[in-house]
């Protein structure tokens, strides 16, 4: 079976998902390569599970892959495991391109930092912190007996709560020397807006060129704003949304540019 799960995480076709997670494992540990690098998943995770079987994003990953060239400098804002990490480090390498991951979760940290290290992926760099408007201490939260580790710093109920370290974009571009962003993906599960706001300098320098954002309504409505709300924050600072009309993205993620980014 593991053969038969590596020779199709490539190839994508209509009804995939679905064959995939009937007849794949969904319980154990799998060594497996992704994007040329090594990750130790646990299939009983909802999105390593979806890693593993190929079936993670594909309208994302077939988006990015297309944006992103050597040289770029990505941002990973909610990195998890490191799927879009190593994604795009085999994409921007060389000619000074770079990834920065973050990721707040202690147990996702763990495993995002051993991929780096194990794949000696140099130009990524992994911060153990999550990104908002402000530095200084956090939480996270956790839903409790949930198999889909996606946790928030959205306050909600039926959840177990930890320390983490808050830090803000536009400290962490000057503490990391980050000229310009060619492209950020967020997903942090309601907290977006405070992670935009905390990029203040960078937007009105441009130096954010492209943002694949998640907008997830149920989130951003515990965090008292709404997809509304975070579309306007993105075009009243420039951004203008693409890719709508091809289906390039999936349900919830949405794709912004500055007017005169390349596409």
């Amino acid at each position: 079976m593991n053969f038969l799960v590596d020779a199709f995480r490539p190839v994508h076709f209509r009804g995939k998902a679905r064959l995939l997670n009937i007849v794949g494992p969904n319980s154990g540990t799998r060594h497996t390569r992704v994007f040329g690098c090594v990750f130790d998943l646990d299939l009983t995770d909802f999105i390593q599970r979806r890693i593993y079987l190929g079936t993670f994003e594909p309208a994302e990953t077939s988006l990015v892959k297309k944006h992103l060239q050597p040289g770029m400098t990505f941002v990973d804002v909610g990195a998890n495991v490191g799927y879009y990490t190593a994604l795009a480090a085999g994409l921007v390498a060389g000619n000074g391109g770079r990834v920065i991951a973050f990721e707040p979760s202690a147990y996702a940290f763990e495993k995002l930092h051993s991929m780096v290290l194990a794949n000696k992926l140099e130009h990524v760099t992994a911060v153990h912190a999550g990104l908002s408007d402000t530095a200084g201490p956090g939480r996270l939260y956790l839903g409790m007996g949930s198999h889909n580790h996606s946790p928030t710093m959205v306050a909600h109920e039926n959840a177990t709560a930890t320390d983490i370290t808050v830090v803000s974009l536009d400290d962490e571009a000057e503490r990391l020397g980050i000229e310009r962003i060619d492209l950020m993906k967020i997903d942090v599960e309601g907290h977006e807006p405070k992670v935009l706001s905390g990029a203040r300098r960078l937007f009105s320098e441009r130096r954010i060129r492209a943002i694949l954002c998640e907008f997830n309504e149920a989130w951003l409505s515990k965090a008292e704003s709404s997809s509304h709300q975070l579309g306007n924050i993105l075009q009243e600072a420039g951004f203008r949304e693409t890719g709508v009309e091809s289906g390039a993205v999936g349900l919830e993620n949405r794709f912004f540019q500055l007017p005169d980014s390349p596409r």
